[in-house]
């Protein structure tokens, strides 16, 4: 098992990173930018919302020796957090959690929480990945981890360029 952390500081109040991230204009942009495959489903489910994404892996782009272990390229990631944005009356963080899953013989999932800080927040998402596959998981796994890190080192770049307004004008999605 392989496990990771990334951390990015918005200039932007939590709750408004946290309503981000459920909003289905943003979540479109992102699916645009990223891989994204239909439209993201977003349910409230109690106190909690949980949003469900389809993300299509690019398979001419893995290693061969990774693709044998693909059944698809489709991933389903679902992140669950709290319905109310407002962060803890204690001053702790909002805590979520995701989990991605596909046909091959791995499992992704983590935390994420939104703190506040400085000037905004800090959003860390902390996670990892276990692949069940004879003589090259871990190597299977250094590589998801490492371009999961990527990923979402440029998904944080993102929300930041939303925020301010420069990811809806370049992106018209």
């Amino acid at each position: 098992m392989r496990s990771f952390t990334r951390e990015h500081s918005y200039a932007a109040p939590a709750a408004d990173v946290l309503l981000l991230w459920r909003d289905p204009e943003f979540l479109a942009a992102v699916g645009a930018k990223f891989g994204g495959v239909g439209t993201a489903e977003i349910e409230q489910v109690g106190d909690r919302v949980r949003v469900t994404t389809r993300r299509e892996l690019p398979m001419d782009k893995l290693p061969s020796f990774v693709r044998r272990f693909i059944q698809s390229g489709l991933l389903e990631q679902r992140d669950d957090w709290p319905a109310d944005p407002t962060p803890p009356a204690d001053g702790g963080p909002i805590e979520g959690a995701w989990e991605v899953s596909g046909k091959m013989p791995a499992t992704m999932s983590g935390r994420q929480s939104i703190e506040v800080g400085g000037d905004g927040c800090v959003v860390t998402v902390a996670g990892s990945v276990n692949v069940s596959a004879p003589l090259v998981a871990g190597k299977i796994e250094e590589l998801i981890s490492r371009e999961i890190t990527k990923l979402i080192g440029a998904q944080q770049e993102f929300v930041a360029d939303w925020l301010a307004g420069r990811a809806k004008q370049a992106d018209p999605a």
